[in-house]
This record gives structure tokens, sequence and C-alpha cells, in this order.
């Protein structure tokens, strides 16, 4: 941004009111009748800028009691500014308005503050103060992003800091945009760039800066991560002595800051570590005599340390006060136990404190207690990740809960199996589904809500679309450059990230996921009466499961399992499976013994039973598991044709959570067509020869379907029938990006159709099947599940999907495509998970079917996902079936008739 000479005048006024306000709550005071009518003489003489300023400085002589003014003058103002003063007056109440809300603790709403001020700079360049944006708004927004655990965002932010900081060429200035970067790159996980991030700042503050004290505060947070403890501590150590030796305020804020990383690193030795927070605690009351009180959220993170590092070290009462303590900063006046979800909010600080009192309520007898807080628990990490911006950020958040998950879960199965008390079943349940897909539902209601909202006047609905619209525009110019020059690709990459962060701050602004991160307590099972539904939870030690029918629970189990359990069954899909066929062909006997060994620890307690249709809700590396692969007795008979799978006793498809299938199960997707799209040759990659098969066999057996292949099949029409067919059936190469740097994509004649572009369609098929190789398989997220293409047409609404989980054989796809198209019919007799099931069973019961090619490699790749009916008379197959329909109705209408003209006579 440019500063321009006429600004320079107020700089010295604009700083100073913004450094002197202090602490301010939410409360409002009334003005007193002197400042009443002298603000009521400044909106007669229509002097807004002066209006504004005097608010501001009446607030700042007692903040304490006067913060709600500041907000309230936004909504007062009765126009918007037009004069300079005007708009810099405008920016500088939203300026104060964050930092006070940041010091009282709500940094959700001071980065709404903030977030409005750079906006307001934004639209007024030519009068925003590169000074003031980089200090006063850029580096407090970074950081209350990074706070808030949104660490893309906060990165973007810090990173248009460093911008203004290398043109304003202040050294200490650049000192302080690195310390950021490096807090948040820490936070991210990112410990080498993290260093760097404080090297570059270290050669920045020379000397005994204050600020270099800092840096070797973060440096050793960065060490710590990258296993170097003993150089962790040294620097900690320079950093306290360096803070120490200096007087000026901002560094014995720093200090307070550095004493309580010490006390972190310091955490195996307890004693140290408590020194360490007992010397924060001691400063942080001199600095509240001397100069008010603290930032809330620091003071109360402090107590939440202490407190927890009693828990950890058994003195339960010391922990109970401290976290006593904690709350009454966080949320005054409301005792722990008399705290209910509509107090909380999101705060990361406030989610750690209710876990360590639920897992303190828990050790001390008090389960129904524990398990109330843990409830609490996620109600408040639901509430932060509400204001998460960025996917990542919300995805590292659901990984980082799955284990407050699982301590939750590890309480309610013990009060289960102590007491028999159906409650207890049933947390387990809510706990299971709390820590599924919660992702996944947002993305699925979020483009409900767009659709209902779409088209009314002027609607956010219409604006997020277009921004949408913007992204996948800017996404597909920089896949699509050859030749593009590095800046010009820069440029792309930095309009995408910044139609992004406008798109983020929309979808907030109208509340879109509210519906969805909603609390997941008090869900019930949702399945048809012929179905059940098992959940599983992968735990660190243990396997946990819950299977349900439409009355409710059928029975809750515990598996214990051995250390590394996770990774043994992702070596035996690994090996089996995702290698190739080569292994299983060479070794089926070793396939066969590990397939039942495997099957006896999931299911050994509780088998399948023969003839019901199960829909499976797995968790971690269950997620890639072809169950009906596995075999449910111990004796492995000479051909596969003969090897009792669990396909031949059960039908099994799967769902991401109970939340998306009953949303799956009401979704209304298009109710009418078939669309198939066959492409064999895709030019630059391998032939799919079988493709042809598919080709001739699927348009003999459905009627009135549209069909598009080789040159028709270009995205233009694929796109369309995404958003007019009801079926969607595409055999063609895709690829989920898992192991290569491609972005997930369906490969069409004239180009790839991206997944992202999804995003740009306003309706969804009702059912998509994807005859293509690992369309199933993709990245795996802790507690969310596999991110594939299957995930990406589900969370724009189609209500199933079947998929491939690795490479798929051509062969076996066409024949398996084949039968099942033949197989399902409309009439509800068959449901479509039935359907490819016989398709599967009729590949192994089929003589002309090799030995080798009987391998559940060759069949068990392609599985359902979704609801069990996703679609009802909108796909009408030739032959037999349907004629005997119209042989029905015509008898039924002669009957009729018959009927009628006796009743006249």
């Amino acid at each position: 941004m440019r500063a321009l000479s006429c600004k320079h005048c107020h700089l010295v006024k604009r700083t100073a009111v913004l450094l002197f306000c202090g602490l301010l709550f939410l409360s409002n005071r009334p003005f007193p009748p002197t400042l009443e009518q002298q603000l009521k003489h400044l909106r007669e003489k229509d002097d807004l800028a002066g209006w504004l300023y005097l608010q501001i400085q009446w607030v700042a002589k007692v903040p304490v009691s006067r913060a709600g003014q500041l907000q309230q003058a936004v909504s007062e103002a009765w126009r918007p500014p037009s004069s300079n003063e005007e708009i810099q007056a405008w920016q500088d109440l939203l300026i104060n308005a964050g930092y006070a809300l940041l010091i009282s603790g709500d940094i959700v709403r001071s980065t709404d503050s903030y977030t409005a001020a750079f906006q307001w700079a934004r639209q007024h360049i030519e009068l925003a103060d590169d000074s003031i944006v980089l200090e006063n708004i850029l580096k407090p927004l970074g950081n209350n992003y990074t706070r808030l655990g949104d660490y893309e965002q906060a990165l973007f932010i810090h990173r248009k800091a460093l911008a203004i900081a290398n043109a304003l060429g202040e050294p200490l200035a650049l000192a302080g945009t690195y310390s950021n970067l490096a807090n948040t790159a820490s936070n991210m996980g990112q410990a080498a760039e993290a260093l760097d991030y404080c090297r570059r700042g270290l050669g920045m503050a020379k000397g005994s800066s204050p600020l270099r004290g800092l840096l070797l505060s973060e440096q050793a947070d960065a060490l710590v991560q990258l296993g170097q403890p003993a150089a962790a501590r040294e620097s900690i150590q320079e950093s306290v002595a360096m803070l120490e030796r200096s007087s000026t305020p901002e560094s014995s804020y720093w200090l307070f800051t550095a004493y309580q990383q010490a006390g972190d690193i310091y955490l195996r030795e307890p004693k140290q570590a408590l020194a360490y927070y007992q010397k924060a605690l001691t400063l942080e009351q001199r600095l509240s005599r001397e100069h008010g009180p603290l930032h809330q959220r620091q003071k109360a993170k402090l107590f939440q340390r202490i407190g927890s590092l009693y828990a950890n070290t058994d003195r339960p009462a010391l922990a109970a006060h401290w976290l006593d303590q904690c709350l009454s900063v966080l949320i005054p006046g409301k005792p722990l136990d008399s705290l209910r979800e509509k107090d909380l909010y999101g705060e990361n600080t406030l989610m750690d404190l209710l876990f360590t009192a639920a897992g303190l309520a828990g050790a001390q007898g008090s389960t129904d207690k524990s398990l109330r807080l843990y409830k609490l628990c996620f109600t408040a990490e639901i509430n932060l990740r509400r204001e998460l911006i960025t996917g990542n950020s919300r995805e590292r958040a659901v990984s980082d809960s799955h284990l407050r998950y699982e301590e939750a879960i590890r309480t309610a199965w013990a009060a289960w199996e102590s007491t028999s008390q159906p409650s207890y079943r049933q947390a387990m349940l809510e706990f299971m589904e709390g820590s599924k897909a919660r992702l996944l539902l947002d993305e699925v209601l979020q483009q409900q809500q767009l659709a209902r909202t779409a088209g009314t006047a002027d609607s956010l609905g219409d604006r997020i679309r277009l921004l949408e619209k913007a992204i996948i525009y800017y996404k597909k110019e920089a896949l699509e450059q050859t030749g593009g020059t590095d800046s010009l690709s820069q440029a792309m990459a930095a309009r995408e990230k910044q139609a992004e962060w406008d798109l983020a701050r929309l979808r907030k602004k109208m509340g879109v996921a509210a519906s969805g991160t909603s609390s997941p307590f008090g869900s019930r099972p949702h399945s048809y009466p012929y179905q059940l539904t098992r959940s599983f939870f992968a735990g660190t030690a243990a396997l946990y499961v819950v299977e349900c029918d439409q009355k409710g629970i059928r029975f809750a189990d515990k598996i214990v399992m051995s250390e590394g359990w996770q990774d043994s069954i992702r070596a035996f899909i690994h090996t089996w499976f995702e290698k190739g066929a080569g292994n299983m062909i060479n070794s089926p006997q070793d396939y066969y013994r590990q397939a039942y060994r495997l099957y006896r620890r999931l299911f050994g307690a509780h088998p399948l039973q023969t003839g019901r249709e199960y829909i499976l809700l797995p968790d971690g590396p269950l997620n890639l598991l072809p169950v009906d692969a596995l075999v449910t007795v111990p004796a492995c008979p000479p051909s596969p044709s003969d090897w009792l799978f669990v396909i031949r006793q059960s039908s099994i498809s799967y769902a991401w959570s109970l939340r998306t299938l009953e949303e799956q199960m009401s979704s209304p997707g298009n109710s009418k067509g078939f669309s198939g799209f066959f492409l064999s040759d895709t030019r630059q990659l391998p032939r799919l020869n079988n493709i042809a098969s598919e080709e001739k066999s699927i348009p003999a057996i459905i009627d009135d379907g549209t069909w598009y292949k080789d040159d028709k099949a270009t995205t233009a029409a694929f796109r369309q029938a995404l958003q007019a067919s009801a079926v969607v059936h595409i055999s063609s190469h895709a690829f989920s990006g898992k192991e290569t740097a491609q972005v997930p994509h369906i490969e069409l004649y004239d180009q790839p159709f991206y997944l992202f572009e999804l995003k740009d369609l306003r309706q969804h098929p009702s059912l998509v099947v994807l005859s293509a190789c690992r369309t199933g398989d993709g990245r795996l997220v802790t507690g969310e599940g596999v991110q594939s293409l299957a995930r990406a047409f589900t969370a724009e609404g189609t209500n199933a999907v079947v998929a491939g989980w690795w490479n798929v054989n051509d062969v076996a796809a066409a024949r398996l495509m084949e039968n099942f198209y033949r197989i399902w019919t409309p009439d509800k007799r068959t449901n479509i998970a039935s359907a490819l099931r016989q398709s599967k069973l009729d590949w192994l019961y089929d003589p002309q079917v090799s030995y080798q090619h009987k391998l559940p490699y060759y069949w068990a790749a392609l599985n359902y996902a979704g609801s069990p009916e996703p679609l009802k008379n909108t796909v009408t197959p030739k032959g037999p079936v349907a004629l005997w329909w119209v042989i029905a109705i015509l008898v039924a209408v002669a009957g009729l008739s018959v009927a009628l003209l006796r009743f006249r006579r």
C-alpha cells in the first residue's frame, strides 16, 4: 500500500489514539449528559470524524466498562464516511475495536474487527498508511488467526505484512514480521521453516534488542519440534535472560510469553516447569498493577497450563483450583458445574480447559460429570472450527480432536462395561459420530443452503458462487499454462488466494456451516428396516464398535489391539491391493490366511450375519479395507471360486457417518435421466481396451440413456450431464492425486474435468458410478476419512457413489458393470448395493472366469457408499422386466374397466 504526504500530519495523532486504548469489555454504559450533548451537537453539524474520535477518546479514559460503545458506533453512524479525515477516523474506530476485543479475550470478534479494518484499508489504498496497516492491522490480524489455529490464513496475512515491511525497509518491522511467521510455521509443525524465519529475524534484530529475545523464544519452540531439546533449552534460557534485562513494557509482555514457553519446554521436569509458570504468574500480577490487566486470553492460558500440570502430577485439588481460575477469566460468573453449551464460544484455551477438567473428573470417579465436560469440550471445538477459514486448518483441527474423542469414548465404554446403563452406550455412539466426517457434513449442508438462497435479490449465495467461479478460473489458468512466466503464475496464485480469502469471509458472514457444525450429541441411528449400521472408531490401542438397527443400538464392543495394529492393516491393504495383483497371484494362500485372521480380529466377537445387509462406517485404516473380500472360515479351498468370502453371506456398503448418511437419504438429487461417458482412448494415456464392451452392453440394458463416447465425451457435456441426469456413469482414466502432484480429475476428451469444478454446479445426480481406477482412494485425513473423488461428489450433494478403491482391472470392471446394470431394477426389489454384490457373486460363480480372475483383487475394487435407495423410478432397463410392468398395468386397467361396467349395470 502507498502512503501519501497529505496523511503524515495525522500520523502522530492517530498512533497515539491507537495505542491509548486499554482493556474493554462488551458492556454498554450510557453517556454522561455533557458528552451526550456534545455528540448530539457533532451529529447536527454533520461532523462524523469528530463524533467518532470523541467516542474513541471517551472509551479510552475508563476502558473497562465502556467497550460496547466502539462497536455500537459502527452501527449508529448516520452516514458512511466521505472525506479523507472521516475515512481515516473510521479505520481508527475499527482498529481500536479489534484491539479492545483482543485484550478482552474475544478473539473471534476481534478478528472480525481487524478484518473489517483491513478491507477498509484495501478499499481506500490511497489513504492507508503503510506503517499503520502493518503494525495495527496485519500483525494483530495474523496473530489472531494463529490463536484460532487457522495457520494457512495467518501465513497469508503475515506474508502481506512482510511485503509491506520490505517496502518500508525497517529492520525491526521485518524482524517482528519474521517472528510472527516463525510462530505460525511452528504451530503448523513446519519446524524447519520456523527456524529459518527465526534466523532471518535474528539477523535483523541486532544487539540486545528485546525483539531478539522474542525471536530466541520462537527459535526454542522450533528446536523442540526438531528433536533438539538441549539447543531448545539453551535458546529459551538466553531469551529469558535477555528479556529480563530489558525494562520496556513491550519486552515485559514478551517475557511473560517466554516464561510460559520455558515451562512447556521443561514439562518433563515438573518442578522446573512449575517454577517458570510461577515466574509468569508473578510477572502477570506486576504488569496488571503497573499497566492494567493483560490480554485475558494470555492470562487464562497460563492458568490452564498450571492446572494441567497439577492434573498430570496427580494433584487434583490444585488442578481444580487453577482450572476454576481459568474459567473465571474466560466465562466470568459461570462455575464449571453450571456451564452449558450456550455459554461456550470458539477458543482453544476453553477447549483445553474442558478437556483437562473432564479427565480430572473421570480420574476421581465422577463419570457423568466427565462425559458432560467432554461434550462441552467438543462443542467448544466445533465453535472454534466454525471460525477457521482454510481447509487445511479445519482438517488439522479435526485430526487433533481425534485423541480427545478417544479419551471420551474410552470413558463411556468403561462406564458401560461396569454398569450396563444404556446411556453410556449411547454416549459412545455420539462421541464416535462426532469424530467422523464433520467437514464433509459441513460441505454437504453448505451446498444445500446455497441452493436454497440462490437467485434471491443481492444474495450472499450468488456472490459466493461468483467467487467460487473465480477460484475455479484461477486454478485452471494455473494448471493449463505451459509457457507462462513465473511472475504470471505467481500473480494467478496470489489472485486465487485473495479470492479464497474473500470467499471464506462471505461464507462466515452467511453462516453457511452453522447447521453442519451444530452439536452431534443426541444423534440417533438412521437405517432402513432391512439394514444394520456398524460404526468403528480406531483408537491407539483399541477398536471401538457400535452396531445399530432402526430401533437403536444392538451392541457395543471394545476390541483390544496390539501396538501398531493400524499399521498392520495399512500393510495388508498395500500388499494385496494397492501394489497390484502380483502378490495375490503368487501367494493366494498367504492372502487367505491373513484375510481370515483379520476377519476374526475385527468381526470374531460379532460375526456378520448371513442374509443381512450392512452399512459400515469405517475409521482410520479401515477406510479402504474391502470387508467383503475377507474370508470367514480358516480352511482354504483350492479355488477362489470356493472361498467363503464375506460377500457370500452378507451385503456390504459404506457411509461416512450417520449424519452424512441421513443427508444423503434425503438429498433431492436429479430425478430422471441416465448419462454414460466412455473414453477408451484419451490420447496421452494408456488405452482402456475393454471400455468398448461397456459402450455396447450398458446402452443395451438402459432405456432412454444419453451416451457420450470418445470425442463426444467433452467437459461441457459432462458438466451438463451432472446437472441434468439422475445417474452418471463414467468409464475413463481418473486421478485422485494421492501419489502424484496432479490435481484430482477425470480425463475427458478435450480436457480434464477437475474436481474443484463441481462447486460450479447447481444440481447434482442421485448416483455417480465411477468405473475407473482409484476413484475411492486418496489422502487419508484422521477423523475425516479418505479425500477421494467419491468424497468430492458426495460433498456436492450426490446421494450415492460407486467407486474403485485401487487400480481397476478393465476386463473385470466391464463385466461387473454390465452385470450390475442388468441386475439392478428400479422397482426397489433389488437395491443398488445388493445389485453390485450380486454382480460380484455372478463373477465368482461364472465357470468361464479363470481361477486367477476370481481372486478378490479383480472383483472387490468397486464399492458402494451412500444412501441405500438414492433414486426411485428414474432409470428404465430394457428387456423382460420392463415388459412385465407393461403387461401388469394393462391387466390392471382391463380389470378396472370390467368392474366399472358391472357397477353401472
